[in-house]
């Protein structure tokens, strides 16, 4: 299980920073990544009183666990409307509701990284316990907020095809119902199960997809600049 929410965590962050990438100025990222450090800064008292037992029942939990699913799905849903949306230009009919929604789906950079950023702070007070949790969290909020800033603008500059950018962040959307589902489960089905699930083979998988997007950008970019 840990595996599947480490993997999870990662495309909610990779989802995060590439659709802070479509704001149509620097600022809306600085406004990002500054709101990010923000939330750590607030949540640190919070995430003090956090226990290893209490995230692993949490995480443990039929019900607590299809509750997020609920939020992952409602988050993924709404980025692959924004997706959608952006072919809004071809659409014959524009309406007050139609021009809302449109400014809505692309402001809203996506929620969930505010619940990778609480994990992420409890793991690095678990992992330093000699450490003033305050300078933990300040050092996180700090590399936090530089962090998103920089990547968001190295995404958003050097994937500078919107279209291939929409493609993953659909993808990846696609990628975090699918992961959504598997933790859902939590290694509980309504039907007895004939087998384990194989995280080799899933780890695997996965790292086919990434390797193939990756070539994938590489040969873009290289016909791109004519290398």
């Amino acid at each position: 299980m840990e595996y599947v929410i480490g993997i999870l965590l990662g495309f909610i962050t990779l989802n995060f920073l590439l659709k802070i990438g479509f704001y149509n100025s620097f600022s809306g990222i600085l406004a990002a990544g500054v709101g990010c450090s923000l939330f750590v800064m607030a949540i640190w008292p919070w995430a003090t009183e956090q226990s290893k037992t209490q995230i692993a029942d949490f995480l443990s939990s039929p019900e607590r666990m299809q509750d997020a699913t609920v939020m992952i799905t409602l988050e993924s849903a709404m980025m692959i409307a924004f997706c959608f949306d952006c072919f809004a230009g071809f659409r014959r009919h524009d309406t007050f509701f139609k021009r809302g929604l449109t400014r809505f789906l692309k402001i809203y950079p996506g929620m969930l990284i505010t619940v990778v950023l609480a994990y992420s702070l409890t793991q690095l007070i678990f992992a330093y316990p000699g450490i003033s949790f305050r300078t933990v969290a300040w050092l996180f909020a700090g590399t936090t907020g530089i962090g998103i800033i920089g990547i968001g603008w190295f995404l958003r500059k050097y994937l500078a095809d919107e279209s291939l950018r929409l493609e993953l962040l659909f993808v990846t959307n696609l990628f975090i119902l699918l992961m959504g589902i598997i933790a859902m489960e939590n290694g509980q089905t309504n039907y007895q199960s004939v087998s384990n699930v194989n995280m080799q083979a899933t780890i695997i998988t996965l790292g086919i997809f990434v390797a193939g997007a990756i070539i994938g950008f590489i040969w873009k970019f290289i016909k791109r600049h004519r290398i």
